[in-house]
């Protein structure tokens, strides 16, 4: 039986896997069990994107352990992330398969941003508000995020390609760690944080902060070195960790205090791409946070569940960016959810799959800000590549599906790149967008006139007053068409006469 009162957040990082679980009590989270398993899925990962067998086998261990924890959470209390090394998978479908089964549930993979825009949420729930803004540094196993902002939400967020695991086996090949190197690599660090740095610095901190496993271990290798010394990581320190990392040569010499044996291997890109960061940006001091992504992500999925979805207010704000039609896009979305009310038994659609097709409803119209002709491929191509907060890789590529597949000849390849539990939703959802958007081509509304039944999850019947069709000859041609195209959804739309009330 689940436990209603149980919330879960999985982190599934480069480095290590992670989960809290959280009770709620009293209206307040408190954490009562935490997992962890260093998988080091990022230095698994070869230049094709392919996991060796034996990397793949322990992350899918990991992932069983987990599970066995997540069985007694409701589904809709668990929410679970995978980042850098999830997003260069070359084929992230068939691993996510598997994965996602030992787990039991789904794992969305997020982008860089969202990840970013997580660990400041995180680190908020962890440190008491700054006066004014804060700065936060997140060095994992494949990426490093680098955000700023005020309050609850941040305002310039970005992700970079390197951590510590990544970092290490790049920066010191052969595992020699020679001054040399450590130049070129904090020299190439630096440069990719300069198209950045003015932003960052305009919009100024009074507090930076540092976040997950890599500043943790440097802060307390620091602590172990001078426990009289203040609770901060200062660019002094850095330099005496550089050169005490130069002085062992090797990876597997490195020794220093207060460090475990887990994260020997990969701390020293973890201090080569904060003391980067810290002088790029002018860090005179980094506080170091207990909470991270994870914290994040409960933080987030709590938002969701009491209607204060992030998700919403990045619809909104592309909506404005591009001018939408808003009464069009209602339309569509009160019609949809009147037919979802007649054929839901028959068309399963959860919760979520209900939500992202309401989004696309909202956004389908958006490629006209570039142009009439294929506007339905330039909504897609924005819906799928935008940096869109809130919104996991999959959601937003169900989304692009949808408003790309809106019209003209469906391309049933198209929905394959989809996961497989997102597939047979994708198809209701894409049938019913198209057919709301046949109806009202002319941009009037047909709630009195228009209803639809189903009689399984491959049928609609679109039920029409007498005469209907001959009245209406370009709806005719439209409906035609639409029958034809849907067949290659698997969904067989019919059209009856509606019998008068007697």
């Amino acid at each position: 039986m689940t436990d209603k009162q149980l919330f879960a957040a999985v982190d599934l990082g480069s480095n290590s896997f992670h989960m809290i679980v959280a009770r709620d009590e009293h209206g307040e989270l408190r954490v009562i069990d935490r997992l962890r398993d260093m998988v080091r899925l990022g230095g698994g990962l070869d230049e094709r994107g392919q996991l060796d067998s034996a990397t793949r086998e322990g992350a899918l261990a990991s992932l069983s352990r987990f599970g066995q924890r997540l069985a007694d959470i409701p589904p809709e209390h668990i929410r679970a992330v995978g980042t850098q090394t999830f997003r260069r998978l070359k084929n992230p479908a068939a691993f996510l398969v598997v994965a996602e089964t030992a787990l039991g549930c789904p794992i969305e993979i997020i982008s860089g941003r969202e990840e970013a825009r997580l660990v400041y949420r995180g680190v908020n729930r962890g440190i008491a508000p700054a006066e004014g803004r804060r700065l936060v540094i997140d060095i994992g196993g494949g990426s490093t995020e680098v955000v700023v902002g005020e309050g609850r939400e941040p305002a310039l967020a970005e992700s970079f390609p390197y951590g510590c695991v990544s970092e290490t086996r790049r920066a010191f090949e052969n595992g020699r760690i020679t001054p040399r190197a450590w130049r070129r690599a904090s020299a190439r660090i630096q440069g990719d944080l300069l198209a950045f740095q003015a932003a960052y610095r305009q919009f100024g901190w009074q507090q930076a902060a540092g976040s997950s496993g890599t500043i943790r271990a440097i802060g307390k290798i620091i602590e172990a070195l001078d426990p009289d010394a203040p609770p901060v990581i200062r660019p002094a320190q850095l330099a005496e960790l550089k050169q005490r990392l130069l002085d062992a040569g090797r990876i597997e010499a490195v020794s220093l205090p207060g460090l475990s044996d887990a994260r020997q291997p990969v701390i020293s890109g973890g201090v080569l791409i904060l003391e980067a960061v810290m002088a790029s940006l002018d860090i005179d001091q980094l506080r170091v946070s207990p909470f991270a992504l994870r914290e994040g992500v409960l933080d987030d999925l709590v938002g969701r569940l009491s209607h204060n979805d992030p998700r919403d207010q990045s619809v909104q704000a592309m909506m404005e960016r591009y001018q939408v039609d808003r009464t069009q896009a209602e339309r569509i979305e009160t019609w949809i959810d009147r037919a979802l009310s007649g054929i839901g038994q028959h068309w399963p659609l959860q919760t979520i799959h209900r939500d992202l097709l309401g989004w696309a409803c909202r956004l389908h119209e958006i490629g006209l800000a570039i142009a009439h002709d294929q506007h339905h491929r330039h909504a897609a191509y924005i819906v799928e590549q935008s940096d869109m907060a809130g919104f996991s890789r999959p959601e937003q590529l169900f989304m692009a599906i949808l408003v790309g597949g809106q019209r003209q000849r469906i391309n049933p390849a198209d929905l394959k790149r989809l996961p497989d539990r997102l597939l047979a939703p994708a198809q209701h959802a894409l049938a019913l967008l198209r057919l709301a958007l046949c109806l009202h081509r002319a941009r009037r509304d047909w709630e009195s006139e228009l209803s639809v039944q189903s009689d399984g999850p491959g049928h609609l019947r679109l039920n029409l007053p007498p005469g209907w069709l001959d009245a209406h000859p370009l709806s005719r041609h439209d409906l035609e068409e639409e029958q034809r195209q849907l067949k290659r959804l698997d969904v067989e739309l019919s059209l009856a006469d509606r019998v008068p009330a007697t």
